[in-house]
């Protein structure tokens, strides 16, 4: 099998090279082979610098992958680091590094060893003048490490290092990196951190986190662990990115919901399992009171049977898949402006009203006999709404009324269970609806539906005066685009008695 890729005798002929890309080579010990390694070897071909543990030299102060530009490495189990420190001066071109499915790697950059294979420690003057010496990638911009279970950080030595011009940082999957670089990093262009979770804003600290392992990083798979065991909170998650994870069933545990404030994105997709973005405070009750094993939760919310109210401030754009809210946090949802949802296909309503509220309206109404007025609901800055591919789909939500002062934009298809989309006490917040396209909902009999409490009451008027009243007028002022298509069982735009104006 192949051990190393570059051979030392090669050195020569690598001056030139600008990308690299090396795949599905389980085999190989070594991208770039070593003085070290070939040490065994008497014939070894002359010309690399005798002990240097990094990348073959020429002469003894020519390093010979001066033009790499792009380097690639996925799926070679047998790799345990990709570089030794001393080969880093070579690459001051480099501007991508991926590694990826390397369930060996411990580090990126290796620390020199000496002629036996053993971790030099710092003895000379010209050692230590080495080991403080700052190490700079002047024209590194993008960073990628997924899935490294062993990876325990990019270097491990005492050196700084300076990337002035790195702008992306995804780490994924690599549950055992507790630090970056101990000698500290520099990356000033350098604004988020890319996860398996999401996209968090860099702290304070920057690169230059230290963390110990933390029992709520590993155990039970109900939720994915915070960035896969990075140090980086909730409260810096700016944007919840989770896709094609099969395992995880609730995203954000009840115990994170409050340290929310920056989320200003949620994109779910293709997460079969997915049952809620965000646990209520119940179901985590309920899950603990069940479980004799300690999950990590904080103390409140195992104990706690109240509704959490979660607050997103910043939130402004959803893309959803697998899931339903809670009408709880509809107030949280203020700077919402894009809503998109699909290929759910249990889903029957997007907001569904909270058990605990539904049972309090439910004796209210037994004790006094009467129906007390339904409670609007408002997403003030909503502008975009796309509903696709939802076969159980029934209502935006079935127990509770909605206003979207700011939609200008509905897009609905491939909804066969619904059978319209709004109610008519909406069309008065629909001021700024431009754009409706409704597409392919197999049951659908009418756009807008009259408000079967509404209509009750009509109804009871005419019987006591036996006198019909004046047409109300539904107006749509600004809609200007208007399609109908593939809808079998359309009846009318709507079936009510209101005169339309559009």
């Amino acid at each position: 099998a192949l051990s190393s890729v570059i051979p030392c005798y090669a050195a020569g002929q690598m001056q030139k090279l600008q990308v690299l890309t090396v795949q599905y080579c389980d085999g190989l010990k070594e991208v770039f082979e070593t003085q070290l390694g070939t040490s065994s070897n008497k014939n070894r071909k002359s010309g690399g610098d005798e002990g240097n543990g990094g990348i073959p030299r020429v002469n003894n102060n020519v390093i010979m992958l001066p033009n790499l530009k792009i380097l690639e490495i996925i799926n070679c189990g047998g790799l345990e680091h990709i570089f030794t420190f001393s080969a880093l001066e070579s690459l001051r071109q480099l501007q991508e590094l991926k590694i990826e499915d390397c369930y060996r790697m411990k580090v990126i950059v290796k620390k020199e060893e000496d002629e036996y294979g053993e971790q030099q420690t710092t003895t000379t003057t010209k050692e230590a003048s080495s080991s403080k010496k700052a190490v700079v990638f002047p024209r590194l911009k993008y960073i990628a490490l997924d899935d490294l279970p062993e990876l325990e950080g990019f270097f491990l030595g005492k050196n700084e290092f300076q990337m002035p011009s790195l702008d992306k940082l995804i780490i994924k999957k690599c549950p055992k990196m507790m630090v970056f670089a101990a000698g500290g990093s520099t990356a000033p262009q350098l604004k988020y951190i890319h996860t398996r979770l999401g996209k968090y804003s860099l702290g304070e600290c920057g690169l230059n986190f230290h963390q110990t392992p933390s029992p709520s990083s590993h155990g039970a798979t109900s939720y994915p662990a915070t960035s896969d065991g990075m140090p980086w909170s909730f409260h810096n998650l700016i944007k919840l990115d989770v896709k094609y994870n099969m395992d995880v069933k609730k995203i954000i545990p009840s115990s994170e919901l409050l340290q929310l404030q920056r989320l200003e994105k949620i994109h779910i997709d293709s997460c079969s399992k997915v049952e809620e973005v965000f646990e209520t405070a119940l179901e985590a009750a309920g899950r603990n009171g069940n479980s004799g094993c300690g999950s990590g939760f904080d103390e409140p919310s195992q104990t706690t049977t109240t509704t959490t109210v979660v607050n997103l401030p910043n939130l402004r754009e959803m893309k959803l898949d697998e899931h339903v809210f809670t009408s709880s946090m509809v107030g949280s949802l203020l700077q919402l402006q894009e809503l998109h949802i699909s290929g759910c296909d249990n889903m029957e309503e997007v907001i569904v009203q909270d058990a605990d509220v539904s049972v309090e309206e439910d004796k209210e109404k037994e004790s006094d006999g009467k129906t007390t007025n339904k409670e609007i609901l408002v997403l003030p800055r909503l502008k975009s709404l796309k509903l696709e591919d939802l076969p159980c789909l029934k209502g935006f939500s079935l127990g509770t009324a909605f206003e979207f002062p700011k939609l200008t934009r509905v897009e609905i298809s491939n909804c066969n269970s619904l059978e319209h989309v709004f109610t008519s006490s909406m069309v008065g917040s629909l001021s700024q609806l431009q754009e409706l396209h409704i597409s392919q909902c197999k049951l659908m009999e009418e756009v807008i539906v009259k408000d079967a409490d509404v209509s009750v009451e009509e109804d009871k008027e005419k019987e006591s005066d036996g006198k019909t009243t004046n047409k109300e007028i539904l107006v749509l002022p600004r809609l200007n685009f208007l399609i109908l298509n593939g809808l079998p069982c359309l009846k009318g735009f709507s079936l009510g008695k209101e005169d339309f104006s559009f």
